[in-house]
């Protein structure tokens, strides 16, 4: 009995840390529509800043014990109800020109775009790394946005080491927002 016991623990450990767990997650109020919700992923926290209660605000991520990321988000809405839905074909676009505009400070000579999808949303990235990075600054950068219904997520992920290890459960994360 203790042999099973200890097979379906391993299991369901594995199955967690194969599918990414997620520590809990972070409810941002939007003015007047759903809220944004955000699966922290384990060992992360978050803060909401907000200069002005009608305004986007950002949302700042970090490691609980280490100084070695960031990740900003900043959900943004359209002002007019009758406002267009983003298409995946002018997201891209909007990403490639945050590319582009990259490039010339990154290490790498093409910056390619990648897709994002999700349930219920669909998004796009690029990821570069800083050719000359001041002291205190970070050496990654993955940058996107992220569509859900009408809204509209930037972000940007920076990190120092090796930027899999934060890129990976951040773009989990982004794959996995929600409204409520």
């Amino acid at each position: 009995m203790n042999r099973l016991l200890k097979r379906v623990l391993i299991a369901i450990l594995t199955g967690l840390l194969a599918c990414g767990a997620f520590a809990a997650d972070m409810r941002v109020a939007l003015p007047d529509r759903p809220a944004l919700v955000i699966p922290l992923p384990v060992g992360w926290r978050g803060q909401v800043r907000r200069a002005v209660p009608d305004l986007p605000p950002t949302i700042l991520l970090s490691s609980i014990t280490e100084k070695n990321f960031t990740v900003m988000i900043t959900p943004i809405w359209p002002r007019n109800t009758d406002a267009k839905p983003l298409t995946p074909e002018f997201l891209r676009a909007m990403v490639a020109a945050a590319a582009q505009n990259a490039r010339a400070q990154a290490v790498e000579a093409d910056l390619p775009v990648r897709d994002l999808p999700g349930q219920g949303l669909f998004g796009a990235y690029f990821s570069a790394t800083d050719k000359a990075p001041k002291p205190g600054e970070y050496r990654n950068l993955t940058q996107g946005m992220v569509a859900i219904g009408e809204l509209h997520v930037g972000f940007t992920i920076l990190s120092n080491g090796d930027p899999a290890a934060v890129n990976g459960p951040a773009l989990q994360m982004l794959q996995s927002l929600r409204r409520d």
